[in-house]
């Protein structure tokens, strides 16, 4: 055989093997979050691709309200992503209407391996079931708390922060000042249940199949926090549709002493400002200690192109060193065992005042979610708060409303 003959087909296979390589060539999409866009994950993306040659990751980010509204019309169209992070609540709301793949199969063969679920807090398993079926994995687990601008508090004479909502108030009160506010709220709905948990309030009643927010305590709690805005001028009003990350970015540039957040927010606050003085607080009691627990997962749609894959990126995402590595990046809070006990994560002062609000925090909509109409409803009952902070509706008329609509809705009218 002549050399050109030979060499040839040398060519022609090389070639024959990147046409092989180009047909097979495929694009993972994944829908993540854009606060959460740690390095740590980009890097187990990049591995994920050296790991699959000819694969791409699709890594689209949102804010929560516009990722649902594009997964919603995916779903719609039977076209989803491969693989989504979801913000608490999603996994169940989605796996009831049949629009997720269930993980049994995938749990059965890797579980062990990864340490699911024997490594993950239990709580942060049952909320990603129904029944049997294990329809989601944790990625994160967090609760909200209070952080407070250490310079500020001393400035107004305090030595340390409120413990109860009196005592907030008075600080609040005390450190604002010109275009300085004492506390900044979130306009997203779940933050509210901080002020509702901590008066004891109760979102849904499984016995009855009601909502209970018309309660004397719920119409205490939104008061309360409309009064700091409307009467006291101690807060700022919150921006309704703003993105969640509006009153981080005020504590970060000193123009608030307090807010109440989570994990997410350490990162663009040592970033943003690695010269605040700032700290974190144990939550605030009323009635009782208490706040809302909250986390991502990860969940694979019903109608991903390639849920195999999707569910090996899901095994380097939740592993123990990606949780370390993103902790040691952003602050955030995890949710398996081993990640709590890890010695670097016990001593960080940060993530360990994160830690002690981890205990009493609850998982505001767990029951209510289970009736598939938590969405209609949480839409409901965030136009009511909004007519309290914004229009100064007062709470005794708006959480009554709310509720008779609500529980409409449940009865099916």
């Amino acid at each position: 055989m002549s050399w050109w003959r030979t060499s040839g087909l040398v060519i022609g296979a090389g070639l024959g093997i990147l046409g092989a390589q180009a047909c097979g060539a495929e694009t993972l999409t994944l829908y993540w979050n854009a606060g959460h866009a740690y390095q740590a994950y980009a890097d187990v993306i990049k591995k994920f691709e050296a790991d699959h040659p000819g694969w791409t990751v699709r890594w689209e980010k949102f804010q929560w309200p516009d990722m649902r509204t594009k997964l919603v019309a995916d779903f719609s169209a039977k076209n989803p992503p491969d693989l989504v992070a979801e913000p608490g609540g999603w996994v169940q709301e989605f796996g009831q209407q049949g629009l997720l793949t269930p993980l049994n199969d995938f749990v059965a063969a890797d579980g062990e391996a990864m340490g699911f679920p024997a490594d993950w807090q239990p709580y942060a398993v049952d909320r990603n079931k129904l029944g049997d079926q294990v329809y989601g994995v944790q990625i994160h687990l967090t609760c909200a708390t209070l952080l407070y601008n250490v310079d500020l508090l001393k400035a107004a004479g305090f030595d340390g922060p409120p413990k109860t909502w009196e005592e907030f108030r008075a600080v609040a009160k005390a450190t604002t000042s010109g275009p300085r506010f004492g506390f900044a709220p979130n306009p997203s709905l779940g933050y509210y249940w901080s002020w509702f948990l901590q008066n004891g309030v109760r979102y849904y009643d499984p016995k009855t199949n009601k909502v209970t927010l018309d309660s004397p305590e719920a119409i205490e709690a939104i008061q309360f926090l409309a009064d700091l805005i409307q009467k006291d001028k101690a807060a700022t009003k919150p921006i309704a549709g703003a993105d969640y990350e509006g009153p981080q970015k005020l504590f970060t540039a000193n123009r608030v002493a307090m807010i109440v957040t989570g994990p997410w927010d350490v990162k663009p606050i040592r970033s943003g400002n690695p010269r605040l003085n700032w700290a974190v607080a144990p939550s605030l009691k009323n009635k009782v200690q208490a706040t809302f627990a909250g986390g991502v997962s990860l969940m694979i749609p019903k109608d991903a192109q390639h849920p195999k894959e999707a569910w090996d990126l899901l095994k380097g995402l939740v592993a123990l060193d990606t949780e370390l590595a993103a902790t040691k990046e952003a602050g955030m809070t995890m949710p398996r065992r081993s990640w709590a006990e890890n010695p670097e994560v016990r001593a960080d002062p940060v993530i360990g005042g994160f830690g002690q609000c981890l205990p009493y925090a609850q998982d505001v909509s767990a029951e209510l979610r289970l009736t598939g109409k938590q969405a209609r409803i949480d839409k409901l009952l965030q136009s009511a708060l909004e007519d309290v902070v914004y229009n100064d509706v007062p709470a005794a008329e708006a959480m009554p409303k709310f509720t008779a609509e609500a529980n409409a809705v449940l009865a099916g009218q």
